[in-house]
C-alpha cells in the first residue's frame, strides 16, 4: 500500500506562547525540494515484518532496522521469539469489579503507607502528575471514609501501589536467604494492584475523561512500559489513546483561554500535558513510527519552575517561577520539554517519506544545538557542572538523561548518511554527517559504561539501578547499532582528517574497544531483556566474538563488571566516581510518608 501525502495546513496566525512550532521554524521542511544528492539516495522505506503472530513496521532510523544490515545476523534473532505479555488494559482478564470488591482489596494502611512512601521517594514521573499537598489531603480523606471517595481517585492510588511493589522487587538483596519468597510476594501484590487499577478505570468509564483519569492512565502506561520495557507496541498505542483523550479534554489548549479553570488547575494541566507530549515522542521514537502530536494543534504553555509548596488549590494568582538555577522536581520536565521542539521536528523529518535537504538538516541541527546550549538550565547540563559528591544520584541521572537525549537526536538527524554512504554523491557532506553520528554514539556509550559501573554494588547509583537499566536502554541501543554498522563496513568509510582539525575523528580501534565493553554490559542485561540479547548477538558478530554467540540472548550470561576488566576512566566527564566511598545506603532510604513531599518543598 502506497502512502499518500496531504498538503500541510497553513501555519497558525500567532506563534505558540512557549515555543515556535516546527512549521513556523522551517515552513518548507515538510515538502522539501529534492536536490541532486537526494535524487541518488531515495528515502529508505523502512522494514516490514510479516509473521503469523502479527505484522510490524519500523522506519529505517530504528535500531532494529539498522541491525538488519548486519551481515550474519539471522532474522530470527532480530524478531522476538515470543510476544510480550502486553498491556493489562488491553489483554488482562479485566473482570468487572464492584466498588465494594475494589475497596476490600486495599491493604491495611501501614502497608499502603510504606508503599506510597517508596513511590514518592523513587518515581521521578509522579511530581509531573500529582500535586503533593493536594494528594496528601485526599489521601487522609480516603482513610477517614473510603466509601465516599471517587472510584477514579482510588484508581489513581492502585497503579501507584503497583509501581511501588515493582520498584521493591528491584531493591531486594539477592544475598538474603528469603529474597526469592519476598520477591514472589511483591510480584503477587503487584499483579493484584495492576488488575484493580484497570478495574477502577473501567468502572469510572475512563474513555469519557474526568478527574484523575489521565493521571491514572499515565501511571498504568509508565508502570508497564517504562519499568518493564520489552514490548512497547501496546505502550505506543496506549499513549496515542491518552493523547487523544487529553485533547478531547482540552489539554492541548492553554488554560488561560478558559476562565473556568483555576490558576492551580491550569498549572497542573500544563504539567500533565507536557508529560504526555514527551511520552508520545519517546515511545514513537522507540517504535520507529510517527508521533501523534504535532505543533499545529497545540498552544499550551510550558509549566512554571515551581515547587508544590509555592501554590495550592486556593491560589488566586500564580507566583513567578523560581530561577532555573534552582532545582525543583519539575525542572527536568521543563528542560526536556524544550528539547521537544527540536527532537519532535527530527522525529517528523525521519518519518517523512520525502527526506529533507542537507541544508535543512543543518538548520534543524542548529536549532537543536541552540536549545541544548542556551535553553537547558545549567544545573541540568553535564558539561557545565563540576559533579561534586554532594550532588544527589537522582540529579546525576537527570543530567545524563538530558545529554543522551541530545546525542540521540543528532544520531537520528544524521544517520541517513551512515546508512546510504556508498550511494551518495556529496561525500564531503556525508563524511561530516558520519563523524557526527560516530561522535554522538561514542558519547552515549561513554555514559552507558559510567552508569553501569556506578550502578553496581557500592556504586554511587546503586539504589537507582532500575532507572539506569530502564531509562537509557533505547538511546544506547541506537548508538550501539550505529557503531556496529560502521565497524562492519569500516573500509568503505574513508574519514581522513580535515585540514586544521584539532581533534582526531573516531577510529575503528577506539570504536571496537568501546563496543567490546558495551558487549559485556549487554550480555549481562540479556538475561532480563530480549532487546539486550539482540544487540549482544549483533556485537558478537561484528566483533568476531564467536565464543560468546551461544550465550547472546539465549542463555544465562553473568560476570562481575568490576573485576572482568579494569575500571573505566571517566576523565572526560570531569570526575571519577570511586565505588568504595559510596556505601549502598548513600541514596536516601525509605522515609516516612508524611515527610516525603514537604521535605522536597523546603
Amino acid at each position: 500500500m502506497k502512502g499518500h501525502s496531504l498538503p500541510s495546513p497553513p501555519a497558525p496566525e500567532s506563534p505558540r506562547p512557549s515555543s515556535l512550532s516546527s512549521a513556523e521554524v522551517f515552513p518548507e521542511i515538510w515538502r522539501p525540494r529534492k536536490s541532486q544528492d537526494e535524487a541518488a539516495s531515495p528515502a529508505d522505506p523502512g522494514t516490514l515484518k510479516l509473521r503469523e503472530s502479527g505484522t510490524s513496521y519500523v522506519q529505517s532510523v530504528h535500531w532494529e532496522a539498522i541491525l538488519t544490515k548486519i551481515r550474519g545476523l539471522k532474522e530470527d534473532v532480530i524478531t522476538d521469539s515470543k510476544a510480550p505479555r502486553g498491556s493489562h488494559l488491553f489483554y488482562g482478564p479485566n473482570r468487572h469489579a464492584t466498588r465494594d470488591e475494589i475497596l476490600a482489596a486495599v491493604p491495611p494502611r501501614p502497608v499502603v503507607d510504606r508503599l506510597m512512601a517508596l513511590h514518592f521517594d523513587s518515581y521521578h514521573i509522579t511530581p509531573y502528575l500529582i500535586h503533593g499537598k493536594k494528594f496528601l489531603r485526599e489521601y487522609e480523606t480516603f482513610w477517614k471514609d473510603p466509601s465516599a471517595t471517587s472510584i477514579a481517585w482510588i484508581g489513581l492510588m492502585y497503579p501507584m501501589l503497583y509501581i511501588a511493589a515493582q520498584l521493591q522487587t528491584f531493591t531486594i538483596d539477592i544475598t538474603d536467604g528469603q529474597a526469592e519468597s519476598l520477591k514472589a510476594e511483591y510480584l503477587t501484590m503487584k499483579d493484584a494492584f495492576r488488575e484493580k487499577a484497570v478495574q477502577c478505570l473501567i468502572l469510572a468509564r475512563y474513555t469519557t475523561g474526568g478527574p484523575y483519569i489521565l493521571e491514572t492512565l499515565i501511571m498504568v502506561l509508565t508502570g508497564e512500559f517504562v519499568l518493564l520495557k520489552d514490548g512497547a507496541t501496546d505502550g505506543w498505542l496506549l499513549i496515542s489513546m491518552i493523547l487523544h483523550l487529553a485533547m478531547r479534554m482540552g489539554y492541548h489548549r492553554d488554560p488561560d483561554h478558559f476562565p473556568g479553570i483555576s490558576p492551580f488547575e491550569g498549572e497542573i494541566r500544563r504539567r500533565i500535558w507536557l508529560t504526555i507530549l514527551q511520552l508520545d515522542l519517546v515511545l514513537s521514537l522507540e517504535m520507529g513510527l510517527p508521533r501523534s502530536a504535532t505543533d499545529r494543534h497545540i498552544d499550551t504553555k510550558q509549566p512554571r519552575n515551581l515547587r508544590d509548596c509555592d501554590f495550592d488549590e486556593d491560589t488566586t494568582e500564580m507566583p513567578p517561577p523560581r530561577p532555573e538555577t534552582e532545582w525543583t522536581p519539575v525542572l527536568p520536565l521543563i528542560a526536556r520539554g524544550r528539547l521537544i521542539s527540536a527532537l519532535g521536528l527530527i522525529c517528523d523529518v525521519n518519518t517523512d517519506i520525502n527526506p529533507p535537504s542537507y541544508d535543512k538538516v543543518i538548520e534543524v541541527d542548529a536549532l537543536l544545538k541552540d536549545v541544548h546550549d542556551r535553553a537547558i538550565p545549567p544545573i541540568l547540563r553535564w558539561e557545565t557542572m563540576p559533579h561534586p559528591i554532594t550532588d544527589s544520584p537522582t540529579l546525576v541521572v537527570q543530567r545524563v538523561s538530558v545529554e543522551t537525549t541530545y546525542y540521540k537526536a543528532r544520531i537520528l538527524l544524521y544517520r541517513r548518511a551512515l546508512i546510504s554512504y556508498p550511494a551518495r554523491q556529496s561525500q564531503e557532506r556525508d563524511m561530516e554527517s558520519v563523524r557526527i553520528c560516530l561522535d554522538s554514539a561514542l558519547k552515549i556509550l561513554s555514559f552507558q559504561q559510567m552508569l553501569h559501573e556506578e550502578s553496581q554494588p557500592f556504586g554511587r547509583l546503586c539504589q537507582l539501578r532500575w532507572k539506569v537499566t530502564h531509562i537509557f536502554n533505547q538511546d544506547v541501543l541506537l548508538a550501539t547499532s550505529v557503531l556496529c554498522l560502521y565497524l562492519q563496513d569500516v573500509d568503505k568509510f574513508e574519514l581522513p582528517e580535515t585540514a586544521g582539525q584539532t581533534t582526531r575523528s573516531p577510529r575503528a580501534e577506539e570504536i571496537r574497544q568501546r563496543l567490546t565493553i558495551s558487549h559485556k554490559i549487554w550480555l549481562q542485561m540479556s538475561t532480563a531483556s530480549a532487546e539486550a540479547g539482540k544487540v549482544a548477538k549483533a556485537l558478537s558478530i561484528v566483533l568476531g566474538n564467536t565464543e560468546a554467540s551461544a550465550e547472546d540472548g539465549s542463555g544465562h550470561a553473568s560476570y562481575d563488571f568490576l573485576t572482568d576488566f579494569d575500571a573505566i576512566p571517566l576523565n572526560e566527564f570531569g570526575a571519577t566516581f570511586n565505588n568504595q566511598y559510596f556505601p549502598s545506603g548513600f541514596y536516601s532510604p525509605l522515609t516516612f510518608f508524611d515527610n516525603v513531599l514537604e521535605t522536597r518543598g523546603t
